[in-house]
This record gives C-alpha cells, structure tokens and sequence, in this order.
C-alpha cells in the first residue's frame, strides 16, 4: 500500500514516529510535503485514534504534540461519529494527558497543544463539560483526571487559591484558549450555540482564576511571570465580551473587576508590557468596558512622577517599544474621554491635554525618527472634528464656556504641527528608507486636513497665521519655515470662499518678492520652489480676481518649465491658472503660443508636463471671442505640432532618414532605449513620435472644451451654421485627414487608435462650433471604416460609437436616425466576425450596449434594421452571451433585455415587430434566465439578471408558462432544489410581479440551487 507520489504508509507506531520526527528536521521541501501528506492520511484513518493515545504517551515533546494534534484533526473532521460515553472518555483522557503533562517533564508546546484538543472537544461537546474551569482546576488540583460528575459541586473559588505556579499557569492557558478558539465559531449557529452559552457562564470562575494569578501576594519566586500570564489571558476574555456586551453583562460584571489589578500592574517593570497593551487595546476598542473608577485611575496615574518620567523619556526622543506604547496609552485613554477632556476646564484635564499637545513636539522629525507624532495627530484630528460637532450641535450660550479654551490649545496644537511638518536637510531625508519618506509625505497631507477642519471654527484665523509667517520665513531666508508656511496656506485654498473676503491677505503674498524668490533657482531648494508653485494653483481664483499678478505668476511658471525637477508641477499650475482666468489671457495667446513654440522646440520637456501646457494654451485660445482671431490662433497652436506629425511619417516613408542626431529623434530615441535593451527602428520611433503628438492634439481639444455647457436651442441651429467660419470646415478636414494618414501609416497601433477615439469623444459634449466638434456624417464615417481585421482595439472604437450615439440626443430626430442607420449595421456586423462572444469580450459588451442606447432612443431604427438577417443574428447572439460566463458581456445583455422588454411606442408597425421578437424569443429569454438563476449565474451577476426577469414576470402574459417551461427543462443546472420548491420559486416571483423583493427571492432560489439549505416555506 502506496501513499501519495509512492511513499509507504507506516506499517507500524515506530515507522510513524519516525516520519514525525524526520517532519520537524531540517529537509528538502517535497520530501517535507511528502511527509505530511502520508501523515494526514494516517490522521484521518480509522486507526487514528488509537494512534493518538500511543502518541500521547510517548517521552518525546514532538511526537506528544502530533499525538495532541491528532487529537485536534479527528475531533474537527470525525466528531459526529462519537457517542456521548465515547465523548465522556476522550474528555477524562485528555484531563489525565494535561494532567500529567506538568509533572512528566513535557514541555510548554505540549500542554499548550493540549490545552487547545480540551477546547476542540469541549467545542464539539459543550454537554458533557459544564462548569469546565472549575473543574479542570480541581483536577489540576488533585493531579488526576476527576470525572465531572464527581467534581459538579465546585467551584473555581475553593480550589483555585490552593494550585502551585505550575498548575496555575496551565489553568490559564487553558481559560485563555477557551475563549480564543471558541470565539472563532459563528456564535449564531445551531451547532455553537451551547458552547457560547456555557461559555459566558464561565465568568465568573475565569475572574476567579486570573484575580488569583494576579495577586501580588502570591507565594512563588515567579510571581511576575504568573501575573504576566492572567493579563495575557484577560485580555481576549474582554475582547469575547465586547461581542456579547450588547446582549448580556454575565461576563461584564466579574471581569470588571479585574481592571483595577492590571491597572497597578502598569508600574511593574516585568508587566508592563503586557498590561499596557491590554488597557490601550481595550480603550481604543472597547472603552465601555471602564468603569468611572477606572477611568479615574488612569487620570490619576497620569499625574504620577512614574507618569512624568514616562512622558519625559519620551519627549525627549527616546522611541522605543516601551516608551511610545505609553504615548499610545496616553491617546486611546483621550480617544475614550474626547467630550469630556474638550468641555473640561479643571486643572487635572487641561494637564493632561498639554501632555498631549506636548507629544506633537517630540524630539526629531516626524516618522523617520518621532514615532508618536502621527498617532497624536490622529488624536487631535479626532478632537477638533469633535469639537465642531459638539459646537454646532449646541446652542452658543452653552458652548461659549468652553470654545475659546479649546480654541486656544487648538491653535497651538496648529503652531506644533506647522513645525513638525517642516522637511528635514535633504541628506537626513534621503537617508531614510522608502516607507519612512512616504510616511512623512501622509503626515504633512494628515496635517493639512486637520488645517480645513480647524477653519471650520469662527475665529479660527488660520489664512492670517499662516501669511505672517510666511512672510516672517521669507523675510528671514528661512526656507524650511517658508515651505511649510507655504504648504499650510496651500491646504486652506479649498477653505477660502470666491467672494474675495481673503484678497487683503493674500494681497501681502502676492504682492511680495515671493515670485522673485522662486524664480532663482540657483538658491532655492527644489522643494521650496515646488510648494511655491504650487500655491499660485492652489489660488488660481485670487489671480482672477486680481490680473495684475497674473504676468508676474505665468512668467514665473513658464521660467520653471525647463527645470526637470519642477516641469510637472510648474505644467500642472499653468494649466489650472489659464484655464481659471482664460479670459483675462485672452491677449497674451500669441505670446503664450510663441513661449510653447521654443520649449517645444528644445525637445526637454517631459511629455506629460507639455501636454498639461498645451491645454493651458488651447484653454485660453476658447475664450478668444472673435471666430476668425480664435481659429487662427487654433492653427499657429496646431501646426506646431503639426510638423511633428509629418516629420514621424516622414519617417515611417521613409526609414534611411532616420537620423540620431536629429533632437526630435534623438527624444524618443533615448526614451525607447530607457524602456528596451534593443536598439529602437526607425519604425518604432516614428509610432512614438505619431502618439505623443496625437496627445498633444487630444490636450487641444480637452483645452477648446467650453467652461460650462450652454442649454441647448435647437431651433437656433441654422443661425449657428450661418455664423461659423467658412475655414472651420477646411480645418476640421485637415484634422480628419490627419487622423486617417496616422492610421494608415500605423494600423497596428493600439494606442494610436485609443488616442484618436479620446480626440473624437472630445468634441462630442460640445455645443457651440470648434476645430474637434466635428459634423456627425464625419465621425460615423471614420468609425464604420473600421473592421476587426484591420483595426486594433475595435472593442474601444465601438465604445466611442456609444458615445457617440448618447451625443446625437442633441441632434434632431431624423439626423440622429440617419446616423443610427449607418452606425447600427456595422457594429452588428462586427459581431459576425467572432467565432464566439468570448473571443472579444470588450467588443461583444460594447456593441451590446450601443444597441441597447439605439433601443432607448430610437427602437424604430432598430427594428427597421437592413438587413433584417443581421437583427435576427444579434438578438440569437445576445441570448447566447445571457448564457455565457463573462461577466461584463452578460450584464449588458441583460440590461439590453431589460430595455428591449419594455418598448412601448405609437408606432404601430415597429410595437407589432417587437411582440413578435418576443413571441418567438420570449421561451429562450426565459429558458436562459432561468438557467442562470437556478445556478450558472455568479453571486454579482444576479441583481442584474433579476431586471430583465421581473420586467418579463410583469409585462407578459405568457411569462408563467415560459418560466414553468424552462423550472421543468432537462438543461436546469440544479439537482438540489425539487419540483415542489421551482413551483413555489415560480409563485412567488408571479406574485411579487416584478417588485424590489423579486431580487431577495431570486438570491435564495440561486443559493439552494448551488446547495445552501434555504427553507422556502411561506
């Protein structure tokens, strides 16, 4: 006889003591592999009980441990096989092993393992083992395996004082294990039930037994140590009771009483540890579980000099384990009491609210070195949210008394935070690691939501702090001070309402030498130029207002574009100030086109950062009010690029001009040689060029969008057409011509043909006339040319044709339908070019859902589809994906079912067409449905599955019969669910006729299909 991959099952209790010890040597990991899988065959065996006796006997601490896991294994899996006797003996068996355990020399992972089999058995077996505390202490007591029934009449109490340190300590590790594995179970089972209950019985003999443990008369030299242990084992006792605490205090009451001794204990060096965690664990997590008294013990420890030398350590720059634990114990303890310390203005209170402001201002810089500067900011976060919640919630007479105290502290907690968040010497930042300097970075933006919250508060006057001392910093060359100053004024932007009541303020900055600072680059560190810049974005609404300073601002951010360093950020802010002000740029859009010109002609900038300029540029150049001035500002912008264009295809035409030293080549080259070690073709560098350069144009048309979207007029429409510029037209040729020489240059360029459909979808929300808001013939034109044999991404281009058709709502009815006409046949057609749905996911989906919007729209286009074959393929197709297991492709089919099943329209020809559909399709509509209901469907797909079903239960006739058709079809997936429980499923959904609960009924009916144990009694 073989065991798995033809290593023999042990013939004898020696050959299975042997694998366990060669299990836990030191061994090549499919020999290892090997082992445990032929001893988990021998576990599982018949044979394994007996096995486990023999193991448990044995002197050697491994083979007892496998002997206890064995045990463990055959309760977990073989439980229901035991009679109650046999459950009775294994329980004394398992006493007498634990028993004897301590004074047979076995070692802690030994009793330990056994003390998690008592659990397992009393787990499975709650009825025999009442009272199990007690009664395992009075075997401990005795040294012997005492039945229960001899031993009903105690109680922990009697026995429990007279246990030397070996067995108390075994009793706590038992109590500990009770409740950490019994917690595990779902309490609301039938099959756990009794265990939770005599669980929670337990109360008051488990306090019993760790009031002993903790008692500092205890007569043993390892008084510490067992102490140590009845902490460790109160803890997951309080951490049970949380769940239960809701329902019943049977288990609050006697450990309650236990806090005062672990409160004590804080002071003992030995138990320290163990005891702060549990008080902090339990404050931040159960706080409900103090009592007043030992609240006030806490306060009162606070005051302590222990306290103080604590605190002071800690202050100081001592962050060690121990010495930030009392950090956190400080905050979970404020984070319990956060109403009352605000409202609180005795002495004791406003102590220790200092001794919390203190720990913003540790010693070293935050996170590389100050551990506790993020938790304490955590607090005060959570104190001042408090405190504008408590404010706004009382009446102001009531909170007068104590708002401007809190105030105060708050506004000194602001002065801690603005120093702490000041960056370190740019050495002492590199050298930290990675998850430090990140964690510096999420400290600064946790300070900054600190900062919004505080200017939530009247009086709070953070914008008029922050400009003093920005100007304080600058008058001072302090930079890191002038960063920070910078950064915390940056957060209140989004504070600072539009009416101007700030300008004054801002007025200081603005109109300081702060531009003149930032544009000498030579000085400055990097950083502090980033921030600066950064500021001039973050109130773009300030320089629209006031465009004076607007030259100076641009000036100094178009300086900053050719620093590597700050290109992206100085990108981003030109962006957001021309798009914000546009129209005050107005006459500076030749200046700004000639600035692009020569950056772009340097050929450093960083991609990205020139696409952000390119916007700003485009955005300003959309404000232009006179047409012809506008275009012809579009054109210098476009044709700077332009160029770019016909130099890639150039290339692609012809490959021996490609040249290296050529500065447009050499870019991209040096780019594809950092992502490749081969060396880039001329093909290869010309499709670069041809994307980066379709983005630009795509930042064009993202910048030409309007601010905001006009209603529109449609019987305006031919005032409009007759205003546009007779060269717009010419323009957008060029444009489309463009469009299709790059693709036909590069056909197999996915990403050029994602880009193209972004420039196309650009123009599609548009209302007034532009470069990008192309004639709707023009777009379905582009778009049906495209095939899958020829086109990559097809499954994206049938995306943009959805947008596309959700933009002809602004078009009239019969242009829409026209164009609808053109669209529908091809993306259909699409379809018959996959062997299966699956073989294109996203193309399938798409056109599904393009179908769906034409259904929506415009059923009449649909149904009056040529060739009629093709509507006929797409509606067998679309069952077909109903069926399938892609989950996207499925959704769409179902919510096209959904739109389908609900046409109603007064014109007749086209209702009649629809009826007839679903007189043929309705039996394999809901033949599929069901199929998927009764189990093929995924758990998430059933809310949208359930649509198309209620809307067939509540709008067909024939929907009964279909269904009844489909519970009794051979192809129903389920075995589990018998005829009487579909009947029942069918008149429920009948009944509900398409309502809300149809999808909880359909969700249960899905579960007793894959096997649940549902009950579908009425």
């Amino acid at each position: 006889m073989q065991g798995e991959q033809g290593l023999p099952l042990p013939s004898s209790l020696q050959e299975v003591e042997a694998l366990i010890l060669a299990l836990y040597e030191p061994g090549p990991p499919e020999t290892i592999s090997r082992i445990q899988e032929v001893l988990h065959r021998v576990q599982k065996s018949p044979e394994g009980w007996q096995l486990a006796q023999s193991l448990l006997v044995n002197s050697n601490d491994t083979i007892k441990f496998f002997g206890a896991l064995t045990i463990i294994v055959k309760l977990n899996t073989e439980s229901s096989t035991l009679s109650e006797t046999d459950a009775n003996e294994l329980l004394q068996n398992l006493i007498e092993w634990f028993v004897r355990s301590l004074r047979d020399g076995s070692g802690a992972l030994v009793t330990k393992k056994l003390c998690s089999a008592l659990v397992t058995c009393f787990i499975q077996f709650p009825k025999i083992w009442p009272s199990c505390i007690a009664h395992l202490v009075h075997c401990l007591y005795t040294q012997r395996s005492v039945p229960v029934s001899e031993a009903r009449d105690d109680d922990a109490d009697s026995t429990v004082g007279l246990l030397d340190f070996v067995a108390l300590r075994a009793a706590l590790w038992f109590a500990a294990t009770l409740v950490e594995e019994t917690s595990k179970t779902d309490m609301n089972a039938a099959k756990y039930s009794q265990a939770h209950n005599q669980l929670i019985a337990e109360g008051r003999d488990v306090a019993c037994l760790i009031s002993r443990g903790m008692d500092p008369g205890f007569a043993s030299p390892d008084c510490t140590s067992i102490q140590e242990e009845a902490i460790k084992c109160l803890q997951p006792w309080v951490m049970y009771n949380q769940r239960i605490s809701s329902s019943t205090d049977e288990l609050t009451i006697p450990l309650r009483t236990l806090l005062p001794p672990v409160i004590r204990c804080l002071i003992i060096d030995e138990l320290y540890e163990a005891s702060i965690e549990l008080i902090t664990d339990t404050l931040s997590n159960y706080s409900a579980f103090f009592t007043s008294e030992g609240f006030d013990m806490l306060i009162n420890l606070f005051e302590t000099s222990w306290s103080d030398n604590r605190y002071q350590q800690l202050v100081r720059g001592d962050f060690d384990f121990e010495s930030v634990q009392f950090g956190m114990l400080m905050i979970a303890f404020a984070d319990a009491k956060v109403v009352e310390l605000q409202k609180s203005t005795d002495h004791r209170s406003q102590r220790f609210l200092d001794g919390l402001k203190g720990l913003l201002g540790a010693a070293g810089y935050a996170v590389g070195e100050d551990k506790i500067f993020v938790p304490a900011l955590e607090f005060w976060a959570t104190f001042v949210e408090t405190m504008v919640d408590t404010m706004f919630s009382e009446e102001a007479k009531d909170s007068d008394a104590w708002v401007q105290h809190s105030l105060g502290l708050v506004m000194q907690v602001v002065g801690c935070c603005y120093k702490k968040i000041q960056f370190p010497p740019a050495t002492t930042f590199s050298g930290w690691d990675s998850s430090e300097r990140a964690g510096f970075v999420e400290a600064r933006k946790d300070v900054a939501d600190l900062l919004q919250t505080v200017c939530t508060i009247p009086n709070a006057s953070l914008v008029s702090l922050f400009v003093d001392l920005l100007l304080q910093a600058l008058s001072a060359q302090a930079w890191a001070e002038l960063e920070a100053a910078a950064f915390c004024l940056s957060a209140l932007s989004d504070c600072i309402s539009d009416g101007g009541e700030y300008d004054e303020l801002l007025h200081k900055v603005f109109s300081s030498g702060l531009f003149d600072l930032l544009g000498q680059s030579e000085k400055l560190p990097v950083r502090l130029r980033q921030t600066g810049l950064s500021l001039i974005e973050r109130f773009s609404d300030y320089f629209e207002r006031h465009g004076e300073f607007l030259p100076g601002a641009l000036n100094l951010l178009f300086g900053a574009v050719g620093d590597s360093m700050l290109a992206g950020p100085s990108a981003k802010s030109i962006c957001t100030l021309c798009s914000s002000c546009r129209s005050h740029l107005t006459g500076e859009a030749a200046t700004f086109i000639s600035s692009y010109e020569n950056i772009h002609s340097s050929r450093s900038i960083d991609p990205v950062a020139e696409e952000k300029i390119v916007m700003a540029i485009a955005s300003v150049i959309q404000a232009i009010s006179d047409e012809e001035t506008r275009l012809q500002a579009f054109r210098h912008l476009y044709r700077i690029v332009r160029l770019d264009l016909d130099r890639c295809l150039q290339l692609k035409a012809q490959p021996e001009m490609f040249e290296v030293s050529d500065p447009l080549v050499a870019k991209y080259y040096a780019e594809a040689q950092s992502q490749s070690q081969e060396v880039a073709s001329a093909d290869r560098i010309a499709g670069q060029i041809a994307v980066q350069s379709l983005r630009y144009i795509l930042s064009m048309a993202k910048g030409l969008q309007a601010v905001t979207e006009a209603p529109v007029d449609l019987d305006e429409s031919s005032k409009v057409a007759s205003s546009v510029s007779q060269s717009l037209p010419h323009l957008q040729s060029e444009i489309m011509q463009m469009v299709v020489q790059l693709q036909a240059a590069f056909p197999d360029n996915g990403e050029l043909i994602e880009t193209i459909c972004h420039v196309l979808r650009a123009g599609f929300s548009e209302t007034e006339p532009g470069p990008f808001v192309f004639p709707a013939n023009i777009i379905s034109q582009y778009l049906t040319s495209q095939n899958c044999s020829t086109t990559p991404r097809i499954g994206y281009v049938v995306s943009t044709a959805c947008a596309f058709t959700s933009s002809l709502a602004s078009s009239s009815h019969e242009e829409a339908a026209k164009q609808l006409t053109k669209i529908l046949p091809w993306a259909i057609d699409l379809l018959q070019s996959l062997p299966e749905p699956e073989t294109d996911t996203e193309l399938s989906q798409n056109v599904i859902e393009l179908v769906n919007r034409v259904a929506q729209r415009q059923p009449g286009v649909m149904m009056r589809l040529q060739p009629s074959s093709l509507l006929e393929f797409f509606f067998i197709f679309v069952l077909k994906v109903l069926d399938g297991r892609e989950t996207l492709p499925k959704s769409a089919a179902a919510e096209f079912w959904t739109t389908f099943l609900t046409i109603r329209t007064t014109d007749e020809p086209i209702q009649q067409a629809v009826d007839s559909v679903m007189t043929h399709l309705g039996p394999s509509l809901a033949m599929s449905l069901i199929r998927n209901i009764g189990g093929n469907a995924a758990r998430s797909e059933l809310d949208r599955l359930s649509e198309p079903l209620k809307k067939l239960t509540a709008q067909h006739v024939n929907a009964k019969t279909w269904f009844e058709a489909a519970l009794a079809d051979i192809s129903f997936p389920s075995s589990k669910v018998s005829p009487k429980e579909k009947t029942l499923f069918l008149k429920k959904i009948l009944s509900l006729r398409g309502s809300r609960q149809t999808n909880q009924v359909i969700r249960e009916f899905w579960l007793a299909c894959r096997g649940s144990s549902f009950a579908y009694a009425s």
